[in-house]
């Protein structure tokens, strides 16, 4: 997660600045070579969970995304979770990048514009997750405790308004990383200004958005969380009787949106509460020697963080990957959605003209309107007889027999 990553930096930088052999050009390598030397495993876990992350990630959150957008699913809590997929489909596809530039050392960043606007798509696509749950736990908070509002609050109408406005904030909150960073041309890479680092208004400004953002929020989640339950478990036990199946529905969508937004407080707080920590764990002395680093208490200290840290942000990351996993195994109308739109493709793939939901069944009653229009056309050899034309032919046939039958009596 992105709280992670300015933590790092910020963890460097302050090596650079700490070490008097480093010089500012050197200090990432420096760090790069101590980090390989003596916390092997930290760079082995980050290498090799992150790919496994993507493979379940990037086609849960396309499959979300889809079945979220379909007209059964454009509920109001249907547009968050669509608009949720999206946000982590992004931000997955951003991650590869910072994974690329940070684990791996291969230099993606270090180029003008590039370096400048990649922390603003980041941190925006970072941001958006929890402030979207955010949304839809107040959502289902009115609409199962205070129901008479429902109607007014509760609308697929206001939901892309939120939706909107949390993308504006979320990148209103970002836009200033395009001024913290810029690519030194000297070193050629990309780093902070020399004044953030300097002044304290960077440190200040990043730890209040994300503790704003990954604490705040998880905390107001849980709470509203609290209540929606409460209030769930009291309707359960006055209005068992009158309101069985009414319940159960708002129940079964609960339970799902409950699941999400704890799964987001369970992976953002660990994480939160980690970078915080990053202080109380130091670097040590850079012109130590190898064997003096592996018996200093400071190093060793900040080795077991590092390893520590590197663990919990993995997990931190499985919030944008496994929501498409939450909704299967808690959306029984998801797992309907799904069901369709798998055999809509094994349909089409085994038969172009067999009607599928998802994919043809406009054609379908295209062509049933057809053949209601055509009437009178050869089908196999045989005429087919428009039915008003059928109707008006045996009513002439009755008024025939009748007036014959009129003659025959005179």
């Amino acid at each position: 997660m992105m709280n992670t990553t300015l933590s790092d930096l910020l963890t460097e930088t302050n090596l650079a600045n700490s070490s008097g052999n480093a010089t500012d050009c050197a200090s990432d390598v420096l760090m790069q070579q101590i980090l390989e030397k003596f916390v092997p495993k930290s760079i082995f876990v980050d290498r090799y969970t992150t790919p496994i992350l993507y493979v379940i990630g990037f086609p849960g959150n396309i499959l979300s995304f889809i079945i979220w957008i379909q007209r059964r699913m454009r509920h109001s809590s249907g547009y968050y979770l669509a608009a949720i997929a999206l946000s982590d489909l992004f931000f997955l596809a951003l991650q590869i990048v910072y994974e690329l530039q940070n684990a791996w050392f291969i230099s993606l960043l270090d180029f003008p514009v590039l370096c400048e606007g990649y922390p603003v798509l980041f941190l925006t696509c970072q941001y958006l997750p929890p402030l979207l749950v955010f949304g839809f736990t107040v959502e289902r908070y009115i609409s199962v405790c205070h129901p008479f509002h429902r109607e007014r609050y509760c609308t697929t109408r206001r939901a892309k308004i939120v939706i909107t406005s949390l993308v504006v904030l979320s990148f209103s909150l970002s836009a200033i990383q395009a001024y913290f960073w810029t690519y030194d041309t000297k070193c050629k890479t990309c780093s902070p200004r020399r004044w953030t680092i300097e002044t304290p208004f960077w440190t200040a400004w990043t730890w209040i958005v994300e503790l704003l953002i990954f604490l705040l929020v998880p905390v107001l989640v849980l709470i509203f969380n609290i209540l929606v339950i409460l209030e769930v478990n009291h309707l359960s036990k006055v209005e068992k009787t009158q309101l069985h199946g009414n319940e159960h529905r708002t129940s079964a969508t609960t339970i799902m949106l409950l699941s999400v937004s704890f799964y987001l407080i369970f992976t953002v707080l660990p994480v939160t509460v980690t970078v915080s920590l990053f202080t109380k764990f130091p670097q040590g002395d850079t012109t130590l020697s190898e064997a003096e680093m592996r018996s200093n208490p400071v190093w060793q200290r900040y080795f077991s963080y590092v390893f520590a840290k590197t663990i919990i942000s993995e997990i931190g990351l499985t919030h944008f990957v496994c929501n498409f996993y939450i909704y299967l195994i808690t959306g029984k109308q998801f797992r309907k959605e799904l069901e369709k739109l798998v055999m809509s493709v094994l349909c089409s793939k085994l038969s172009a003209h067999r009607p599928s939901e998802y994919t043809t069944l406009f054609t379908s009653m295209r062509d049933s309107s057809a053949k209601a229009a055509n009437a009178g056309n050869s089908v196999n050899g045989h005429t087919v007889i428009p039915v008003n034309k059928a109707n008006n032919a045996r009513n002439e046939s009755e008024t025939v027999v009748e007036n014959t039958a009129g003659v025959t009596l005179l």
